[in-house]
């Protein structure tokens, strides 16, 4: 383990004196740099811009997060106190964007291999570029074990918290998805939906909700701090991804009309197995929506014709577009309004704000009129 660490500080080191992190910025160089000097630092080295100059302790971690920023947080602001005229920096391979925006708010200097920089010593020297982006560099190359809990089955555990954001354990998690279960089963006369995951599933997404500082411990038990922020960083990468998963979606002509409920009626005989309508079906809590188009999430691609078929009929309403979502777990907290099939307003949250333009509207007007008053009351 010593020899893997101090061959990535050799390389970290290389990197800095090959000036790769100020690469393709006009003045900026990096010099007179010093590995493991007599203060508690990995480096130090003068950064240099124009004719400004700052002496720079750089801190290497292989790997950084913002709960770790958190922990030591105060330690570089003591060190900060203690020597005045320098500066105190985490050097890293990359920082993600949630872990940059922490050390900014919190006057953590840093630089990765990436070319991210801030560098801030007031009244002195300020150097700061952010965005950047090195397929050399990329996260995978990094140790630290972070589940993707904005994709796949671990979103599941996104769903539960952010569905009902109290106090939750791990058992407790488990016995939701179970529950949420036996509820959609009965409500939708199905057996075909099983929302659980493994515990281990479950506890790797929590251990990355927690590096990440989108959930707080309480003893045994996790909770969402600031939901809102969680669901718009959900969105963001949601909507990444939202294009691609379009590709195996397919539209057709509409011959029933504008109403949700008439269209319901039409769909029922052709369809074949689960469906929920998403986006459009927020009208039923949000009023503001406009029914321009109509999202429809199929739970398989078996036995579609007769709904591919619509194509062929005129249309006289809304286009439909049929969806197969990329987890089953779209369909957790689905309800049945009015004969309605419809995905929860945390999914159709994410869906209107994958759509952008008008429907980023309607999706903030959803989160802020449906979504966030439930939150208050629980």
């Amino acid at each position: 383990m010593q020899t893997t660490t101090a061959q990535f500080e050799k390389t970290v080191l290389q990197a800095l004196r090959n000036q790769i992190p100020v690469r393709d910025l006009p003045g900026v160089r990096i010099c007179a740099v010093r590995e493991q000097p007599e203060e508690r630092f990995d480096i130090k080295f003068e950064l240099e811009s124009g004719k400004s100059r700052v002496l720079v302790f750089g801190e290497i971690k292989p790997a950084v997060s913002p709960r770790l920023l958190q922990e030591i947080a105060p330690w570089i602001k003591r060190m900060k106190s203690l020597r005045e005229g320098a500066t105190f920096a985490i050097i890293c391979p990359t920082l993600s964007p949630q872990s940059q925006a922490y050390c900014i708010e919190n006057g953590i200097d840093f630089m990765d291999l990436a070319g991210n920089i801030s560098i801030n010593l007031p009244g002195t020297f300020t150097l700061q570029r952010l965005g950047m982006r090195s397929k050399e560099w990329s996260p995978t190359t990094v140790s630290l074990p972070i589940t993707n809990v904005f994709s796949g089955r671990s979103s599941r555990v996104l769903r539960v918290l952010l569905e009902k954001p109290k106090s939750w354990t791990l058992t407790e998690i488990a016995n939701e998805f179970a529950a949420e279960t036996k509820r959609f089963t009965r409500a939708f006369r199905t057996e075909q939906i099983q929302f659980a995951i493994s515990l281990g599933a479950i506890s790797k997404a929590l251990s990355s909700l927690e590096e990440q500082l989108w959930v707080r411990r309480q003893g045994s038990s996790v909770v969402v701090p600031e939901p809102r922020r969680l669901i718009t960083e959900w969105a963001e990468k949601y909507k990444e991804r939202y294009r691609w998963r379009l590709r195996s979606s397919f539209q057709t002509s509409n011959p029933f009309g504008a109403s949700l409920s008439n269209i319901n009626d039409g769909l029922k005989p052709l369809i074949r197995g689960l469906y929920s309508f998403t986006g459009a079906a927020a009208a039923l809590d949000a009023p503001f929506i406009d029914l321009d188009r109509i999202d429809i999430f199929l739970s398989q691609n078996k036995n579609d014709m007769k709904v591919r078929q619509l194509d062929q009929r005129p249309g006289s309403g809304p286009n439909f577009r049929f969806i197969y979502p990329y987890d089953i777990g779209v369909f957790m907290y689905s309800t049945i309004d009015t004969s309605i099939p419809r995905v929860s307003n945390i999914q159709t949250y994410l869906d209107l704000y994958a759509r952008g333009g008008r429907d980023l509207k309607q999706a903030d007007y959803l989160l802020a009129n449906a979504i966030e008053p439930r939150w208050k009351a629980i």
